[in-house]
């Protein structure tokens, strides 16, 4: 597992505006790797003009009885998004994509463009992880908590000493979170609850409490209040 790369670095070439995604299910959390197939001819579309472009786009999650199909680009979706980068890139012989996109930050839609392109383009606010003032031995035993269900989460990664130390040592709790997330089998709904989520002493907790782990002696961490 590398390193997280530097979101402010790859946001350098964002102009403010992005392609929006939507997706009935599923969330692709920052830092972390979605791979798409690409075939409605829209998002065809999009998926080249990214490449022409900067490379990315703002993978969005339909809102509860939002279709996907729907082409009249007014279909409800939830507020926060998250801009991702394709990293890698395939165009088939029919015309279709192969995409891995990966994870910059969560965003925020503050409007949409009117264009004349057949997908949607959104006006974004980068946000980025909040970490209330807390005393140090909290976010310590948070970490720890975490730490403790990512091994039970990946037991079979007990043995492999560069995933464990990338995960002790270079993942910050938030990023920790979110890939404990996308292991999780979420409800949609639950999905954009944590991807809507900026400050990561609620996406901790909510996160220990969605996994049993707060039912355990020690636990919820003793967070202040202020």
């Amino acid at each position: 597992m590398s390193a997280p790369f530097d979101a402010d670095v790859c946001l350098k070439r964002f102009t403010g505006h992005a392609p929006l995604f939507p997706l009935p299910s599923g969330v692709l959390y920052p830092q972390l790797v979605l791979p798409l197939h690409i075939f409605e001819e829209r998002y065809r579309e999009m998926t080249a003009d990214a490449l022409a472009g900067d490379r990315l786009i703002a993978m969005a999650l339909l809102r509860p009885g939002a279709e996907a199909t729907d082409t009249t680009k007014s279909a409800p979706i939830y507020p926060v998004v998250s801009l991702g980068q394709i990293v890698m890139d395939e165009r088939l012989g029919d015309g279709c994509y192969d995409i891995i996109v990966r994870g910059i930050c969560r965003a925020r839609v503050i409007g949409e463009s009117c264009t004349e392109h057949a997908y949607r383009v959104g006006r974004l606010e980068p946000l980025k992880d909040v970490y209330p003032s807390q005393p140090p031995a909290c976010w310590n035993r948070c970490r720890a908590a975490l730490l403790a269900a990512f091994g039970r989460r990946f037991p079979q990664l007990g043995e492999n000493e560069e995933v464990q130390r990338s995960v002790r040592d270079d993942l910050s709790l938030g990023v920790l979170c979110d890939l404990l997330c996308s292991s999780l089998s979420l409800l949609p709904a639950e999905s954009a609850e944590m991807l809507m989520e900026t400050d990561v002493r609620r996406r901790c907790t909510w996160l220990l409490r969605r996994m049993s782990v707060l039912s355990e002696p020690g636990f919820p961490p003793e967070f202040s209040v202020n």
